[in-house]
């Protein structure tokens, strides 16, 4: 068979390309290194628990990957919503994060919210070097105010220190969930799980005429002449394609080249990237349980900027309780975050460890139903993406199309797209389909991305 365009990558931004480019009639290779398919959102099973490795809700308000799943004829079901936001206080335990707002603080919110809404999608762009905090202190003073917003940071951005959130990145987000669903953030868990989800959207790729090849590594992208010619898998073999695109991780983008192919410019914008310092990181336990681990209902998402003894920012979600087929029955599973600075601890063992257990006491004083447990199982998650803090986000991530080399396009978070998680994953992808059709795709019109 000969193939129009070659897919590298079977996570969220490469099997939304590679559908969206079959829809359109391409020839479309999609190859997977792995065995299995959703990249960093893959799925695994843990007595008994389906627990999605890196990813945890969708943020999608609608036009991203629910609208692709729309597209090829796969309907994405949406959990019911959150039902609360619990945010814990050291000295006063966990309280609605609207007190954080409450009485006087309301307006400064309210300014906030206005302000953008009057503010553009372009103008936005003006502010991936700023943080969040100083755009808002244009428009209050408050604490209070400062803290929703910073904690939802956390929840969604991974970021630590309100210096740390960029401005832009956050922002873009509040516009499009405060203008699409008139609320600051709206997510949701894909009902049936994750890798349901990965496997229904390769199963309508291959409807739509595309082949997918699972354990199928590729060692280089094969460059000549300045245009692309296909891939050279691990074995050896050669595939051919005139056009390919890369959704390989930002740390991984360079290994499949040969030294001096890519551009100088996009070389160094990928190796400053690519430091360990600039990954967004977390330390966790995912917990299971005869009841409940949770703040104060079954479907919330609870968030903290610092806990007693380890300090740091996280999260808790229990997504029993937003599907209860994530769980045998009788049971509830867990996921409690903690994120980390990379720039002093990546890869500190010894600093880790001590906040393992410093996190473990933190969650049993905080929850006291996980002092329960049937069990706890650690997790450190160091591949979540670049860390979207003011100065890493915007223009400086690559472009999806690679100039100087024609037919060879990228996607995923190394390029400049916008939203969270899965979410950014799809407008990504999107984008990247756009651009080697080298039109605007009419079931997008009008959503945001680059």
């Amino acid at each position: 068979m000969t193939h129009d365009v070659i897919v590298i990558g079977a996570g969220a931004s490469g099997l939304v390309t590679a559908c969206l480019l079959a829809e359109r009639g391409k020839r479309v290779l999609l190859l997977e290194r792995r065995a299995d398919l959703g990249g960093r959102a893959r799925e695994f099973v843990h007595r008994g628990h389906r627990i999605g490795l890196g990813s945890h809700l969708v943020e999608d308000p609608g036009d991203s990957l629910t609208r692709v799943c729309e597209q090829i004829g796969h309907e994405l079901v949406h959990s019911p919503q959150s039902d609360s936001m619990p945010f814990w206080s050291n000295g006063s335990g966990w309280a609605p994060i609207q007190e954080q707002y409450a009485g006087t603080s309301k307006a400064g919110l309210k300014r906030c919210i206005t302000a953008l809404a009057e503010t553009s999608y372009e103008e936005l762009e003006t502010w991936n070097h700023a943080s969040l905090r100083e755009w808002m202190a244009r428009h209050t003073s408050d604490e209070g105010v400062y803290t929703v917003w910073e904690a939802i940071s956390v929840l969604e951005q991974i970021t630590l220190r309100p210096h740390e959130h960029s401005a832009s990145e956050n922002l873009y987000t509040r516009k499009l969930h405060y203008g699409s669903r008139r609320t600051a953030g709206y997510s949701f868990w894909p009902m049936g799980g994750w890798d349901a989800l990965w496997h229904a959207m390769a199963d309508r790729f291959r409807a739509l005429g595309g082949e997918l090849r699972t354990s199928a590594a590729v060692s280089r992208v094969r460059v000549e002449s300045g245009a692309v010619r296909g891939v050279r898998l691990g074995g050896g073999e050669d595939v051919d394609a005139p056009q390919v695109v890369v959704s390989a991780p930002v740390w991984d983008l360079l290994r499949l080249f040969d030294d001096d192919v890519l551009p100088w410019e996009l070389t160094e914008r990928v190796r400053m990237l690519a430091r360990n310092r600039n990954r967004a990181c977390w330390i966790g336990y995912w917990i299971a349980a005869p009841e409940p681990v949770i703040a104060s209902s079954e479907r919330e998402m609870a968030s903290f900027l610092s806990t007693p003894r380890c300090g740091l920012p996280g999260f808790t979600l229990n997504f029993t309780g937003y599907d209860a087929d994530v769980s045998p029955a009788g049971e509830y599973l867990t996921c409690v975050g903690a994120s980390f600075d990379a720039t002093e601890h990546y890869g500190d063992r010894a600093w880790l460890d001590r906040k393992f257990a410093e996190l473990r006491a933190d969650i049993e004083e905080m929850m006291p139903a996980a002092r329960g447990a049937l069990w706890w199982k650690p997790h450190v998650v160091n591949n979540y993406g670049v860390i979207t803090k003011p100065g890493l986000v915007g223009p400086v991530r690559p472009d999806t199309r690679v100039r100087g080399i024609e037919g060879l396009w990228l996607t995923g978070d190394t390029v400049r797209a916008r939203g969270i998680g899965i979410d950014k994953a799809a407008r990504a992808g999107i984008t990247t389909a756009e651009s080697v059709l080298g039109d605007r795709l009419p079931a997008f019109a009008g959503t945001m991305r680059y």
